[in-house]
């Protein structure tokens, strides 16, 4: 069995909860379990965990209300639902709120084990398509993917999402005088100090040769600007210790989504690149004034 191994069960029937913790645990599964949602949420607020197993019949908040919420914590957590009332089960709204697959009861170990080996096949291959090859965060595919379902969730919860858009300057000019290789070092620069500064809940993706996007939860325009002020203090750093014959920087642009004026994706990602390209251009006219 590979490392992602350990399951969070939220299950309110004892007994199920029982056999389901137990055949796990024989298979060399590291379990913990909940009896509803908000336990669950509590655990996941303290642990991380690769795989949620949850009823869709839950006391309080439900099974699908619970996914969408894990997904929101960490969209890469595998979750399966479970229900015992088919006739009422809508599979678009458990896709459209994260779960991966979902299981009817009563079921069997054998049937939950292989439900749990074929989701983690989807989401190894998942990863393949959506990862960019070069820094290891999303590509555009991966992006557009989680971003999409991340803006559902927040019209539906009322919050708001901001997003950062980063473009690398003059990598044209580090490539054609230093080479494509430093180009390609100073992009996964780049990446790294993106992910020193986001959290696991949050979307970094590179979406384009030289241009990268964080969508991530909070209060818009603070946030925002604080991470904006964290990465240009990096850069500053990183170019003081390093010896090179160019110095690494950013064109930085942001937008907010207001869930009381919601926009699409496509729309916010306009409004950021735009305000990415005025600070690439009063950077370009501060230049040539200094000059």
């Amino acid at each position: 069995m590979d490392k992602r191994s350990s399951v969070l069960i939220v299950e309110d029937d004892q007994s199920i909860l029982n056999v389901l913790t137990e055949g796990l645990s024989i298979n060399g599964y590291h379990c913990e379990t909940a009896p509803n949602a908000e336990e669950a949420l509590n655990l996941l607020g303290k642990t991380s965990f690769d795989i949620v197993i949850t009823d869709i019949a839950l006391p309080g908040m439900t099974g699908l209300e619970l996914t969408a919420a894990v997904k929101q914590l960490s969209p890469d957590t595998i979750v399966i639902t479970m229900t015992g009332y088919i006739d009422d089960f809508n599979y678009d709204e458990a896709i459209e709120a994260g779960a991966s697959d979902f299981i009817k009861k009563p079921l069997t170990l054998k049937e939950l084990l292989a439900r749990i080996k074929h989701a983690k096949r989807q989401e190894q291959t998942r990863g393949l398509l959506l990862t960019d090859d070069l820094t290891g965060l999303l590509n555009r595919r991966g992006f557009f993917a989680l971003a999409e379902q991340q803006l559902k969730i927040a019209k539906r919860n009322k919050r708001e999402l901001y997003i950062l858009y980063a473009d690398l300057d003059d990598l044209k000019e580090i490539n054609d005088v230093h080479g494509h290789i430093e180009g390609d070092q100073a992009l996964v620069e780049i990446a790294n100090i993106l992910r020193k500064h986001y959290r696991e809940a949050d979307i970094s993706a590179r979406v384009s040769g030289d241009e990268f996007v964080v969508l991530s939860a909070g209060n818009c325009h603070d946030n925002s600007a604080v991470l904006a002020s964290r990465l240009q203090n990096d850069l500053e750093t990183l170019n003081s210790t390093r010896s090179r014959g160019y110095a690494l920087s950013i064109s930085i642009g942001s937008a907010c989504f207001d869930p009381k004026s919601p926009c699409s994706l496509e729309e916010l990602l306009q409004e950021a690149d735009k305000s990415m390209y005025e600070h690439k251009r009063s950077k370009r006219i501060n230049k040539i004034t200094q000059s």
